[in-house]
C-alpha cells in the first residue's frame, strides 16, 4: 500500500506541477505578446485558468497525502489522549467519506455538463474535460483518507508550523 501511495504522489505531483507550470508559462507569454505586438495569445488565459485550477484540484489529494492541509485544532485535547487511535481512524473515515461524497457530485457535474454539451469561450473545449479534475482530486483524497483509516501509521507526522 506504501508503494502504490508513493507512486500515486509522484504521479500527481507531478501533474499537478507541470499544470501549474504550463499556466504560468502560458501567462507569461500572454504578457510578451502584448507588449511587443500589442496582441494576446488567442485563448492564453483561459487555458491558464482551467489548467491551474485542475492543478488545484489535484492539490487536494496532494495535501492529504503529505499532511499539509489545514485542520482546524479547537477540539484538540476534548477526546482523552487514550482515545486517539479510534478519534484517528474516525476521523480519516469521515473525510473519506466527506470527499468521496465531494467527488460524486462532482461526477455529476461533469456528467451533466458533458450531456448539454457545455463549451468554454472562446475555446469551444468541451468543459468536462477539464472538469474531471474535480471529482480525480476528490476521490484521490478520499482514497487516501480510507487507506489512513486502514493504517495509519501510512500517514506522515503532522508538523506545527506558524
Amino acid at each position: 500500500m506504501r508503494r502504490f501511495l508513493s507512486a500515486l504522489l509522484m504521479i500527481e505531483t507531478l501533474a499537478a506541477g507541470a499544470f501549474y507550470a504550463i499556466a504560468a508559462a502560458i501567462l507569461f507569454a500572454d504578457v510578451i505578446s502584448r507588449e511587443l505586438f500589442a496582441s494576446p495569445i488567442w485563448g492564453g488565459q483561459r487555458i491558464a485558468v482551467l489548467l491551474a485550477n485542475g492543478s488545484a484540484l489535484i492539490g487536494i489529494a496532494l495535501a492529504v497525502a503529505l499532511n499539509r492541509h489545514i485542520r482546524p485544532s479547537v477540539l484538540d485535547g476534548a477526546i482523552p489522549a487514550r482515545f486517539d487511535p479510534i478519534t484517528t481512524r474516525v476521523g480519516h473515515l469521515v473525510g473519506a467519506a466527506v470527499m468521496f461524497a465531494g467527488a460524486y457530485y462532482g461526477a455529476l457535474l461533469v456528467l451533466d455538463n458533458r450531456a448539454m454539451g457545455f463549451t468554454t469561450p472562446p475555446l469551444s473545449l468541451e468543459i468536462w474535460i477539464a472538469q474531471l479534475a474535480l471529482p480525480y482530486g476528490l476521490a484521490s483524497a478520499g482514497l487516501r483518507y480510507l487507506f489512513f483509516a486502514i493504517d495509519p501509521d501510512l500517514q506522515p507526522r503532522h508538523e506545527e508550523r506558524i
